[in-house]
């Protein structure tokens, strides 16, 4: 597998130490979320997104749990 291409950045260590933190506890959210039973299926999902990029006012998804 090809390696991905370095990206230019300017983010500062503390930045990337921020933004690091912030990934991780959303990572840890949507565990918490599967774990719980919290999910909607992709193609609930994508009919979702398809309508709110359209444009509808939607409430968030259903989801079971």
């Amino acid at each position: 597998m090809a390696e991905p291409a370095a990206r230019a950045t300017t983010e500062s260590d503390e930045q990337r130490a921020r933004r690091l933190a912030w990934e991780r506890a959303r990572i840890a959210e949507a565990d918490e979320d599967i774990a719980a039973g919290r999910v909607i299926s992709g193609d609930e999902a994508l009919e979702w997104l398809d309508r709110w990029a359209a444009g509808e006012d939607l409430e968030e998804p259903d989801l079971r749990g």
